[in-house]
């Protein structure tokens, strides 16, 4: 097993204990979404986060990382818009003097979606569905086709349909890099997911939300899977 995922579970096994005082309040619900670029993966999360009354974290996450890093919010977002830049952070440091090192971004960004866990929300993106493997989390896969995804970034984004595919394509690039560098697995495996859902010939977005809220009534962590077997 990679440190990282040593250091994962560590960290989720402390925070399990530190809540299983009589004096623990209930968990609100955790839901992480992973999503194809074009697949309606954000429009999703949104609705999902005003339908359980949680807040959306994507963008907050990375300023999050920044403050905890102490590092300028618009860079750390610029790295974030490009996951391959992420081996850009050791320039970074060597010329500001801070520690940006990869690992260092990686132990905040656990931290940081461990944090969150904790606390409930909708997470978009950022492996969070690894981070998050045994805690409970309803973690959702949301995509599409290349051609679907790409006509809906062309009206989107107003772009011709050759340009939407390879902004889609880019995008999907650096969203499985990402996931890869930080995680060692890939962003399509089905193992990692308790739902995945296709949207190719789903325009009401809603009615994948109703899906998701019964989904999440039926997780149960994997630590009590192992109790009751």
């Amino acid at each position: 097993m990679p440190d990282v995922q040593k250091a994962i579970q560590a960290i989720m096994t402390a925070l399990h204990t530190v809540g299983e005082g009589q004096n623990a309040t209930p968990r609100r619900p955790v839901v992480c979404i992973s999503r194809d670029y074009g697949s309606g993966g954000d429009e999703i999360a949104e609705l999902l986060a005003r339908r359980l009354g949680v807040e959306l974290f994507d963008r907050i996450i990375v300023d999050r990382i920044a403050q905890r890093l102490d590092a300028e919010p618009e860079t750390m977002r610029a790295l974030d818009a490009g996951a391959s830049k992420l081996r850009d952070l050791w320039l970074y440091s060597l010329v500001t003097g801070q520690n940006l090192r990869a690992d260092h971004y990686k132990r905040h960004l656990v931290n940081v979606i461990v944090n969150i866990g904790r606390s409930g929300g909708v997470i978009v993106g950022r492996g969070a569905h690894l981070i998050l493997a045994n805690s409970g989390a309803l973690r959702v896969r949301i995509t599409g086709s290349l051609d679907v995804c790409a006509h809906r970034v062309m009206a989107a984004e107003g772009l011709d349909l050759e340009a939407a595919r390879k902004r889609t394509e880019a995008a999907n690039h650096d969203r499985g890099k990402f996931v890869w560098d930080q995680f060692q697995e890939r962003t399509n495996d089905p193992r990692t997911f308790d739902l995945i859902v296709n949207t190719d010939h789903i325009s009401d977005y809603g009615k994948v939300v109703d899906m998701l809220v019964d989904a999440l009534a039926l997780v149960v962590p994997a630590h009590a899977h192992r109790v009751s077997a």
